[in-house]
């Protein structure tokens, strides 16, 4: 087993209380392939029940009640995308993906510090191509397609979200500046690790997902 990936499981193992901190600068992520070129990512968890996203208010910042955050294999969320809840034991790699990731491991991702952008499958190149060019250095920014969004864009934090219809929209930055990374009011172990775990962006959304089952099971 190559050492890294021992390096992410122990991560996983001491529940999560890594800094995240690495003597090694993290890659900058890559941008998307073309948003023609979006395809369903491989379903790990076939049998979630999971709803359709809901429409939801624009501009307006969501106050969520906490869903937990149980260590699964599994995971049923009553909200999509999810913004607190049971979640696998591994995050998700942050990143600017260019497929769908699992509500599971963006959720874990969350309990982090993340601030998670999902967005329509179809969003205008040029919206998607100024997305990237904010967020491609942030560490806790985690950015995909999600298939049957109702609203353009939705940033989801833990136990916050917004939903905006254009990515100029003011309280974009607010919501930055208020739940990214290490400085997140909400996030239960905000500066922990986004990385070394599941997934590299942008086009291997369940990269080590099954090395990473098979020890957690």
């Amino acid at each position: 087993m190559r050492v890294w990936l021992i390096v992410a499981f122990a991560l996983v193992m001491s529940a999560c209380g890594d800094s995240g901190s690495s003597t090694e600068p993290e890659p900058e992520p890559a941008a998307p392939t073309p948003v023609e070129t979006v395809v369903a990512a491989v379903e790990v968890c076939p049998d979630a029940v999971n709803p359709a996203p809901g429409r939801l208010p624009v501009g307006e910042v969501l106050e969520l009640s906490d869903q937990g955050r149980e260590h699964v294999i599994c995971a049923d969320y009553a909200r999509t995308p999810p913004a607190s809840g049971a979640h696998f034991p591994a995050w998700q790699n942050c990143g600017i993906y260019a497929i769908p990731i699992q509500n599971q491991t963006a959720v874990h991702s969350l309990e982090h510090g993340a601030v998670w952008v999902a967005y329509q499958p179809g969003l205008d190149a040029t919206v998607l191509q100024t997305m990237t060019e904010r967020l491609k250095s942030e560490r806790f920014a985690l950015v995909a397609p999600y298939p049957g969004l109702s609203n353009p864009i939705v940033l989801t934090a833990w136990t916050r979200q917004l939903a905006v219809d254009d990515w100029s929209d003011p309280a974009v930055e607010d919501f930055l500046d208020a739940y990214l990374g290490r400085y997140s009011p909400v996030a239960p172990e905000a500066g922990a690790s986004c990385g070394q775990a599941v997934g590299s962006a942008p086009n291997s959304p369940n990269l080590h997902y099954q090395e990473i089952l098979e020890q957690v099971r």
